[in-house]
């Protein structure tokens, strides 16, 4: 008996250790919260107790991101645009925000080196990189329809990451770049063409899968609660905060206290509903969706199965792809 005993207490004692939560770590444009989280330990601390870690994985594609969830790699984006939660939704992916992050709409530029290019309209016929998928390519068309232009007036080539490598090395003419990429670009002598201002707003959020909100509601919980801490403690040592987040984006203080003052961190999206159904209306005209998903009123939040979790909050950050 006792053999037995200390079998099922090793057990249980490997099962509890071995436990894991997989946490995407965007680096761009400024999730303030979310450096703050991994960098001063809060989340880790909040978990180590139960044995839990927690692993950051540096993933920026907000696609990427939810690809990985779906993949069954990650258990929760700590910062994901809701461009790409609307498209992945025409891949048959779900996923619940379940806390809203940031908004900016200085966030996305599109920038050029090349002296010929004065205006939107000069980009006609030229090469440009973005992303496909996401904000920065949903502010490339809205760029270009702004200026009676489609896709197909100039050269579109899908990129990730190599964009800005690309704009520099003479490879295309200009490129949508986000919050770090746009302040160094500007370093070296590249020109903002535009923003997103006026155009759209860039929405970051918390999401997770279905089953791991279902199975795993106190962890998501306990998540939000620290991201909480982490706001209290930017509004306390904002200076500390601003500290990190130079040192993680690699940029000047002053930069980065330029993104703080044009990003608002949120908790909700009660102040960007309205920016959401835009999005979905574009996105659809676009042809990015096949069908508009159903943003769900305070009430809606009844029907779902996060009964315990801030009412409030969720019915005002939660997107149905029923």
């Amino acid at each position: 008996m006792r053999v037995l005993f200390s079998i099922l207490s090793l057990f249980i004692a490997l099962n509890l250790f071995g436990k894991e939560i997989n946490v995407t770590y965007p680096r761009a444009p400024l999730n303030l919260q979310l450096i703050v989280m991994k960098h001063k330990g809060l989340l880790q601390k909040e978990f180590a107790k139960d044995g839990i870690k927690i692993k950051f994985h540096d993933i920026t594609s907000g696609l990427k991101q939810i690809r990985a969830v779906a993949a069954g790699k990650i258990d929760i984006c700590g910062s994901v645009n809701t461009t790409s939660l609307i498209i992945a939704k025409g891949q048959n992916i779900r996923l619940k925000i379940v806390r809203a992050v940031c908004n900016s709409d200085i966030a996305l530029s599109l920038m050029t080196i090349n002296p010929s290019i004065k205006s939107i309209k000069d980009l006609k016929g030229k090469t440009i990189a973005c992303t496909k998928g996401g904000t920065l390519h949903q502010m490339l068309l809205e760029v270009l329809q702004k200026n009676n232009m489609t896709i197909e007036d100039i050269n579109y080539i899908p990129m990730l990451t190599e964009a800005y490598k690309a704009m520099f090395a003479g490879k295309v003419d200009a490129a949508v770049l986000n919050t770090a990429e746009t302040v160094k670009a500007k370093k070296r002598g590249a020109r903002i063409l535009t923003t997103a201002r006026g155009l759209m707003r860039e929405k970051l959020v918390v999401a997770v899968s279905e089953p791991f909100l279902k199975n795993h509601l106190d962890w998501v919980k306990r998540y939000l609660k620290v991201q909480d801490e982490a706001i209290k403690f930017i509004k306390n040592h904002k200076r500390e905060a601003l500290e990190l987040a130079a040192k993680d984006l690699d940029i000047s203080y002053q930069d980065v206290e330029w993104l703080y003052e044009n990003t608002k961190l949120i908790k909700t999206l009660s102040q960007d509903l309205n920016s959401l159904k835009d999005d979905i209306a574009f996105l659809y005209q676009q042809k990015m969706i096949r069908k508009k998903p159903v943003i769900l009123s305070p009430a809606a939040s009844k029907k779902i199965y996060l009964k315990k979790l801030v009412r409030e909050q969720i019915s005002r950050s939660a997107v149905s792809y029923n």
